[in-house]
């Protein structure tokens, strides 16, 4: 396979496994009653099921709008949009941004789906410090999607310069 196709596929293959892994998670933490509040490391880390009407970190959770639900399905459309036009565009060379696009291919397309079926997402990992500190509960697909960003922001601030680095040394190389 032409080393073209190789890359994009492999940006497929990783969303549609994040895909699956985030939903069923999903599954398991919503048909399993005992997860739905289950301690796993006392203080630190809870399995705390959640539905999240809202975007990332439980924003819009309280808006009360029948355009909500279509305003973000759309966002999560246009989004998986521009992630395929990206794993369509984006040069053989740049391993590190097919990654990304394939964690944020497979974590928008969990958290759209759920919200498609259920009018929510699910939410279910809560980490915390005792009782005095707790970052918003998230799911799989969130933390592909934060993962993806992170990624992307650091090839666009050390990848190019490595890339430009690697260029000259193989130019110095071939005189």
């Amino acid at each position: 396979m032409a080393a073209f196709m190789r890359m994009r596929l492999f940006a497929i293959i990783l969303g549609f496994f994040v895909f699956i892994i985030d939903s069923a998670s999903k599954w398991w933490v919503s048909n399993t009653l005992a997860l739905h509040y289950y301690p796993v490391l006392d203080g630190l880390f809870t399995i705390h099921y959640v539905r999240n009407e809202g975007i990332a970190f439980g924003l819009f959770h309280t808006l009360e709008s029948t355009w909500k639900p279509i305003v973000l399905s759309l966002m999560a459309v246009i989004a998986v949009a521009i992630v395929l036009y990206y794993v369509w565009h984006t040069p053989d060379e740049e391993r590190r941004v097919f990654v990304s696009l394939g964690l944020l291919l497979g974590g928008i397309l969990g958290n759209f789906v759920d919200r498609l079926f259920h009018g929510y997402v699910i939410d279910f990992l809560e980490f915390h410090w005792q009782d005095s500190f707790s970052w918003p509960t998230f799911n799989i697909a969130d933390a592909a999607i934060t993962t993806g960003v992170v990624l992307i922001i650091f090839e666009s601030f050390f990848g190019r310069q490595q890339h430009a680095e690697q260029e000259t040394e193989k130019a110095l190389a071939d005189e």
